[in-house]
Order: structure tokens, then sequence, then C-alpha cells
């Protein structure tokens, strides 16, 4: 396996292999690394660096396996290779296998066994990582290459939605006291309305004011001006005043609820069951067949987004530390 770092000039074969994968998001995109390039930042011993992208090829001769992008973090003591980067509310990135879906399971095991070793030689060898994160994407079923290399594997999860049955039957899935609080939240005036580039101040001071976001303003307005198409804004209003809302993107034939929503009440009942009803409505009646609840995670947030009758979908994040990297995060 030969391990290469794609440039401009890869980018519509980049994008291409993203969009045929089972296993490629719009998070994968050229031009969404591009921007996580130029925003994302981790603190280190009282220091903020950012994170340069290597967007790794590797291929077998000279048929391509699949794509790694990967954010280097290069400090004194530790060498930080990151898939997702760090602070861009992204919980997930890692390999796209290329015509994973179509491989026979015994090719595609010893594919993709061989692909991590290549892209473990190249973190650890060439970049000399002494710390490597990487979260994969939803349905990525076979860890073992990681934890057979010295990772720590540990399961994560999200949810979604399969809403190609129409509106009718993603509403009667629900629990009844999502029902019940919809219809509470419309009796009570609330409604819900598409918003726009406008609306990014409310949502992320929102956000801000709830410790619910890290990444500067700047980035999503970046990542809305670059995915106008692929952004959409569910805001929530009472009397023409904004309460809440989400931000989502569409890709291949997802809708992903991707940030807001945090916890708001009025008169005794969250307006985010109706964002989130209405963004569910939106995809049922633009053709779209799966709506995904992100950070299923989350303990705190478990009784909130289960009562959507979603389906759990697991990922996996992985870590490996040499004992140096081990040693000096002690101090």
């Amino acid at each position: 396996m030969d391990v290469s770092v794609a440039s401009d000039k890869d980018r519509q074969l980049w994008d291409d292999i993203v969009f045929s994968s089972i296993d490629g998001t719009l998070f994968h995109s050229w031009n969404w690394l591009k921007i996580m390039e130029k925003y994302n930042w981790k603190k280190i011993f009282s220091r903020h660096y950012r994170g340069t992208l290597f967007p790794l090829i590797i291929r077998d001769g000279s048929e391509i396996i699949g794509l790694l992008p990967v954010f280097f973090y290069d400090t004194r003591w530790l060498k930080i290779a990151s898939s997702p980067p760090f602070s861009l509310e992204t919980c997930y990135l890692g390999p796209v296998m290329k015509k994973y879906d179509e491989t026979k399971t015994h090719k595609k095991q010893h594919q993709f066994f061989e692909f991590q070793k290549a892209a473990d030689d190249f973190l650890k060898n060439t970049l000399q990582a002494n710390y490597i994160r990487i979260r994969s994407s939803p349905g990525t079923a076979d860890p073992r290459p990681f934890i057979w290399s010295g990772y720590q594997v540990t399961p994560e999860f999200t949810s979604t939605i399969d809403v190609s049955g129409g509106e009718k039957t993603v509403w009667e899935n629900f629990s009844p006291t999502v029902r019940r609080t919809v219809k509470k939240l419309e009796k009570n005036g609330v409604s819900l309305a598409m918003g726009s580039k406008e609306d990014v101040d409310f949502l992320y001071n929102l956000m801000l004011g709830h410790q619910r976001i890290e990444a500067p303003k700047e980035f999503v307005l970046e990542i809305y001006e670059n995915f106008s198409e692929n952004i959409k804004f569910f805001i929530a209003k009472k009397d023409d005043i904004p309460l809440t809302g989400n931000i989502t993107f569409t890709y291949k034939e997802k809708v992903n609820g991707w940030i807001g929503t945090p916890r708001t009440m009025i008169n005794g009942a969250s307006p985010n069951y109706l964002v989130n009803w209405e963004a569910m409505r939106w995809a049922c009646n633009n053709n779209f067949k799966t709506y995904e609840i992100i950070g299923a995670s989350d303990l705190t947030l478990f009784p909130f987004k289960s009562q959507f009758n979603a389906e759990i979908i697991p990922f996996y994040s992985m870590l490996w530390e040499s004992p140096f990297a081990r040693f000096i995060q002690k101090f």
C-alpha cells in the first residue's frame, strides 16, 4: 500500500470518492475539510495550535483503496493526528473506503486491514505522531484492525429516523409525549420558520450561552456561504420572536441535524420537539430517506432524543498514545 497527500488538483477525484462511498459524509468533502483547516484549534499546555490538514490517499498499486483526512497538531512535545479536528462540532470523520459496499466480505476485511496498517505507518513514522485520535463515520462495522494495532476502541452512537415512509408514519412512531408537546406548542402560538444567514447570530449566541459550541461564528458563516444549497435553518418562533432552532445539512439521501436546539422552555414545553418534527417533515416532503439526530452517546440528552423512536447507529472512537505521550500529559 502507498500513501500520498492529496492536493487541490485532486479535489474532484476526492469528492467523487466521498460521494460514492458508504462511509462518505459532507464533513469529508474537500471544501468542508479546507474550511475546517482554517478554523480548527487545540489548546495544548496553555497554547492554542491549529491543525494542518493531511488528506491521505491510500493506493494498492495504481488502484485507490480509500481516503483518510487527518489534522496534524505539531507541538514541541505532543504531535497529534486527529480525524475529525478539534473544536468544530464534528463528532466523526475517519476513513472513506472506495466502493467498499460492492466488495466481497473477505476481500473487504483484508483491504481495510492493509489500509489501516498503511495509514498507521504514515501517521506514526512519517508525521511522527505520538497521539492519534480517529472517529469513524456511522455504520463502520469492523474496528478490529485498530484494536490489533494497539488502539483503545470505544463505541459511540448516533441516531437515524427513517423518513421514507412519509410524515404520517414518522409522526405515529413518536412517543405520545412528542405528539402531545408539539400540539401544545402549536396551540400556544409557537410556529416554525425556515431561517437564513441572518439567523446565524441568534442561533450561535443561544448555543454559546448554553456552552454548546466551541467553533467560532466565522466558521459557521463560512460553512453556510459555501454550502448554502445543503444548509437548512429551522427556527421556532412565537409572536415573531425566535425561541430556538437547528442548523441541518443535506447530503446524499440524508438530512443531518447538525448544531442547535439547546434546552429551551416556554409555558412548560420545549420548542425543540417542534423544531425536530418540522425538520423531519421537511425531509419527508423533499424525498430524503433518513434524518439523523447527531449525538446519541450523551446520557443527558437520552430522555429527549429517545422519544423520536430513532434507530441507534454505532461508530467507533479509536485512540492511540505512545508511552511518552501518556507520560507528558500528566504534567
